[in-house]
């Protein structure tokens, strides 16, 4: 961490991140519905596997029940 070229901008991603935690726990959505990944833009492979994976995940977790309550 710490060693982006645009400066501080994955510190203040990580902290964003941080803080949508725990919103997100605070309203009850699974937070395996939230992932952060530090991927170079050099990795454009790795990149799509990740969003893969994490589309994955989001199919198998189903729908979101804050949707369905509200």
């Amino acid at each position: 961490m710490g060693d982006c070229h645009y400066l501080d901008g994955n510190v203040k991603a990580e902290k964003m991140f941080q803080m949508t935690t725990e919103l997100v726990g605070l309203l009850g959505i699974d937070l395996k519905r939230l992932r952060l990944d530090w991927v170079s833009s050099a990795e454009g492979v790795r990149f799509a596997e990740i969003a893969r994976e994490f589309t994955e995940q989001i199919k198998t977790l189903g729908p979101s029940q804050l949707k369905q309550a509200a």
